[in-house]
């Protein structure tokens, strides 16, 4: 009998919800491997920040009345989140009127003394490193500044198969680094002529094995609780189950959902940077209720881990 998934549910706390916010389209990289229409330019940032964080306030008021009381706001995109001027003020304003857990994804080309003046705003921070333009010793530099000041903070390292050599160099750069952050990889699988097909059988084991570096026990202690929303359990058709990692599904091609009911709407939702409140893979939400999935591929990490189903 063929093993194939049935079933996949998440590990979150069910009080939770995941909101995903892409405040621009703009950044000051240009990666060949950039997935299509996340860096045009088209939406600078929001333009009055206090209706913007009206608007957040409403969509989180609403989630409280189907008992989400804990909000896990990551701030990101194809665009670069820290180039928005009001980023700062933004975060402030959001955890002055809610429980909200704020991480933020950077490439982390700001200068230090930008994240010098503004570290405390976060909670979390993951450092994209693209190889075409990051600077290896500044991204160094900031990540043990985030980790000195207790921040939790991961380098995730996308890996180009067309420059794995120089990717796994950057790695083992890393590796020597002052402070034990986090250091993992991340397969590009939403890029033209980019799939995990492109990748050898070596290369997707070393993705596989995807952790290269933890940080020590006490900080590491600290951080447990944060993985449940990182990962999901799947359950097969042969009546066994398998935990995942952030990296499984998409790796072992479990990923066709089409025709799937997904918890989408009531576990995670995404707000782009012109104000509609969606998923990440664009599919249309039915209101705070599950969706039936219309796509052949779930190619983001964080969906692959929402609860679904075949129906």
């Amino acid at each position: 009998m063929k093993k194939f998934p049935i079933k996949i549910v998440s590990t979150q706390d069910q009080d939770l919800l995941q909101v995903r916010f892409f405040p621009t389209d703009i950044c000051n990289f240009n990666c060949s491997y950039c997935f299509p229409g996340s860096h045009d330019g088209k939406f600078r940032y929001p333009k009055d920040l206090e209706s913007t964080l009206i608007n957040f306030r409403n969509v989180f008021d609403q989630y409280k009345q189907i008992g989400k009381t804990k909000f896990h706001l990551t701030i990101s995109g194809g665009g670069e989140p820290t180039l928005w001027p009001k980023l700062e003020d933004f975060c402030k304003g959001l955890k002055e009127s809610h429980n909200v857990f704020i991480t933020l994804v950077s490439n982390g080309s700001r200068t230090l003394e930008w994240w010098k003046n503004n570290y405390h705003y976060f909670d979390d921070v993951t450092l994209s490193f693209h190889h075409e333009y990051a600077n290896i010793q500044h991204h160094c530099d900031v990540a043990d500044f985030l980790y000195e000041k207790e921040l939790k903070v991961t380098t995730l390292v996308l890996m180009d198969f067309k420059n794995w050599d120089k990717c796994v160099h950057s790695i083992d750069t890393m590796l020597a680094s002052k402070y034990p952050w986090y250091i993992q990889t991340k397969e590009i699988v939403d890029a033209p002529g980019h799939g995990m097909d492109v990748y050898s059988e070596q290369q997707k084991k070393y993705i596989d094995d995807s952790i290269k570096r933890i940080p020590a026990g006490d900080r590491l202690l600290k951080q447990l609780n944060d993985i449940k929303i990182h990962q999901s359990v799947v359950l097969f058709n042969d009546n066994t189950a398998e935990v995942a990692r952030p990296h499984t599904v998409i790796l072992n091609n479990w990923n066709q959902f089409q025709g799937w009911q997904c918890m989408i709407g009531l576990e995670s939702i995404v707000i782009t940077h012109d104000g509609l409140v969606n998923s990440s893979c664009g599919v249309k939400l039915n209101g705070i209720e599950p969706v039936i999935c219309p796509k052949t591929d779930c190619t983001c990490q964080p969906d692959t881990h929402i609860t679904k189903c075949i129906i």
